[in-house]
Order: structure tokens, then C-alpha cells, then sequence
């Protein structure tokens, strides 16, 4: 499977931390919100490196007051993919949550379905997909709701202090964000974080 890599270069004078997140507008009229999907700290004058496959999976938590700043951490995640097993049930038992009946649903195929039971309370827990093992988008449960989310990602970094999980108001990020949008048969990109704080251009190869 083809691994893309991003490396982000800090010439700035900025410290904290790099976040990598997607945005997918469809999903957020929708009602998702975004996470921080991956972070790593970061001096001035000095790099790191982030990796991810195409590979998605479904998530829950039970948290379920949604707001930035709020840390989302996966209790359950499933893996999954757009043409096989991607439709799985989130149900509530005496125990708590859980993810079952996960099937192949290939009238849907390219789209990934979570079909939310009668069973769980609205708004008490979270549920969405992810990425390489990390969550992407989630929104707050609902009863009797079939979510079906066609995946097309787009991938943004920015700057500032951050947790992995953590819900994030892209809104607010947009002057700190760059989006990266790798060519046909491009996976590595490159940019830097200029002196005064703003993106330079990305190089792709």
C-alpha cells in the first residue's frame, strides 16, 4: 500500500506543535467534526516527519460533548475500506458500546456506512472514520441514524498547541493552514515554515 509522507520544515520562530488534519466539506454539513489527526512538537529550526496509508477504519468514544478543544480517544476502532466490510452497526449493550455486524454492503460501494441502533442515547458518545489507525471525522451519536460518508480526503497542516484527537475549529486555523494536495503518482511533500511564521510553497516529489 503507498505510504505518503509529508515533512515540514520550521524556519520560523515558532515552538509547539504541527498538526495534520483533513477537512472534507460535504461531511461537515454533515455535522463531522475534524480532529487533529497527527501532532508532534516542534523548535524553531528543525523538522519532522508524518506518514499515513489510505487505509480507514470506523471509531467510537464515549465522549460525546463535541467541541474544540475537546480530546477525542478511540475506545473501539475497526478497520475497514470503501469495497469491502464497509458498513458496521454501533450498538449499546449493558456493557457499553461496541461496533458489530460488520459487512460488505456493495450496493454502497466507494462509501462507508455506521448504522447507529435504537439503543444509544443522542449525544452521550461519538462515532466516525479514521485513518491509519487515527480518527479523522466524528460526530455526536444519534439514534436510528445511518451515517454514509464517501471519503475524499484533503489534507491540511498548520501550527499551534495541540493533542492528537483533539476537535478542532478549522475555521479559526484557516491563515495557519496549508493544504497539501499531492499530484498524480506524488507521495512525498516538503514545506517549510518561513521566518516570519507564514508557509512557503510545497515541493512535491
Amino acid at each position: 500500500m503507498t505510504e505518503y509522507k509529508l515533512t515540514v520544515k520550521n524556519e520560523g520562530t515558532f515552538k509547539g506543535d504541527l498538526a495534520v488534519y483533513q477537512k472534507q466539506p460535504d461531511l461537515e454539513e454533515m455535522g463531522a467534526m475534524s480532529l487533529a489527526w497527527f501532532t508532534k512538537g516542534s523548535n524553531p529550526n528543525t523538522e519532522v516527519e508524518f506518514g499515513w496509508n489510505v487505509n480507514y477504519n470506523f471509531v467510537w468514544s464515549e465522549e460525546g460533548d463535541l467541541k474544540p478543544g475537546v480530546i477525542f480517544k478511540a475506545t473501539q476502532i475497526v478497520n475497514t475500506d470503501v469495497k469491502a466490510n464497509n458498513k458496521i452497526e454501533l450498538d449499546k449493550n449493558k456493557y457499553g458500546y461496541l461496533f458489530k455486524n460488520q459487512v460488505t454492503d456493495s450496493i454502497h460501494s466507494g462509501e462507508l456506512i455506521i448504522e447507529e441502533s435504537g439503543l444509544i442515547p443522542g449525544g452521550e458518545a461519538s462515532v466516525g472514520i479514521g485513518m491509519s489507525g487515527f480518527g479523522t471525522f466524528i460526530w455526536e451519536t444519534e439514534p436510528n441514524v445511518d451515517l454514509v460518508i464517501q471519503p475524499k480526503p484533503q489534507y491540511w497542516v498548520t501550527y499551534g498547541i495541540f493533542d492528537q484527537g483533539e476537535i478542532l475549529n478549522t475555521q479559526q486555523l484557516v491563515n495557519k493552514s496549508l493544504k497539501i494536495e499531492y499530484p498524480m503518482n506524488k507521495y512525498n511533500a516538503t514545506v517549510t515554515l518561513k521566518s516570519d511564521n507564514t508557509w512557503e510553497s510545497i515541493i512535491y516529489d
